[in-house]
């Protein structure tokens, strides 16, 4: 079976590259560079990971490189036959609040709306915040800050999240597994985080005392007030509500529909993403 990666190079797209070859898949891969011809003849599934993920992109960056750029991808693979092809979108686009989550929701609609009746089955996959070791993002940032001594914060809201070998793995699946046209599922490990349950997992990780919560949540809004400004944010608040907001999904659908269980847990795989950021 011949399948392909775009955005191989990416975080999702190294793992899930390298799990598709442990299975003996026959691999073809680009990085944010639309695939050659040569590349979609005879390939019967083809993984969408490119895009731009961070939130500091433009509206038009959004539009041209994560909408337009995903569906004439799609209208290329519908060409040369392709059987499935995967979107990997993003729980922001269960109610999206920003630019990012709204182009990923219009992608994710335009897509299934185009090919509900084709040849081509259209999947959406709609992971959590990924964890893994070489995640960026504000898992990094979050990191970067507890290395340098953060202290303990409130709880915050729960949150749903999931692990890079875990996504990856129930993506293989779908190399197996017919799902069913049009399915939009989400993909979490299953777990409720907030903050101060990640915070003290990476201050383990770390060989740290996570220590009791001492600052009153209106210094954490002052603190996250203050960076907003001094950053010339747009928005300010988005800082405060990036670490204590948080909202949950359930895997259910995913699980079912693959039978797949996921097996990780931030806990467990913090000290790996300690060691890759090199100590």
């Amino acid at each position: 079976m011949k399948c392909l990666v775009t955005g191989a190079t990416g975080f999702i797209g190294s793992e899930l590259c390298r799990q598709l070859a442990a299975r003996g898949v026959s691999l073809e891969s680009c990085g944010r560079e639309a695939p050659g011809d040569a590349q979609l003849a005879g390939t019967v599934a083809v993984f969408h990971c490119a895009g731009i993920a961070h939130r500091s992109a433009t509206d038009i960056d959004y539009e041209t490189h994560n909408y337009a750029a995903s569906l004439t991808l799609a209208r290329r693979c519908a060409e040369a036959g392709v059987a499935r092809f995967i979107f990997l979108s993003s729980v922001i686009a269960v109610d999206p609040r920003d630019a990012y989550g709204r182009w990923k929701l219009a992608t994710e609609d335009e897509l299934l709306q185009q090919y509900a009746e084709a040849e081509m089955n259209v999947v959406v996959i709609r992971p959590a915040l990924v964890y893994g070791p070489g995640a960026g993002g504000n898992l990094a940032r979050l990191m970067a800050l507890v290395q340098r001594g953060m202290p303990t914060p409130p709880r915050g809201q729960p949150r749903s999240m999931v692990g890079l070998e875990d996504l990856c793995a129930a993506l293989c699946l779908l190399t197996e597994i017919d799902p069913g046209r049009g399915r939009v599922m989400v993909a979490t490990d299953g777990e409720s985080y907030d903050l101060q349950r990640i915070h003290a997992a990476l201050a383990a990780a770390m060989g740290r005392s996570p220590g009791p919560a001492r600052w009153p949540g209106w210094t954490w809004r002052l603190v996250c007030h203050l960076y907003d400004t001094l950053r010339l944010a747009p928005v300010s608040g988005a800082t405060y509500r990036r670490l204590f907001g948080g909202r949950q999904y359930s895997n259910e659908e995913l699980c079912q529909t693959l039978s797949w269980q996921p097996r990780q847990r931030f806990e467990d795989v913090a000290p790996a993403m300690w060691q890759q950021v090199g100590q």
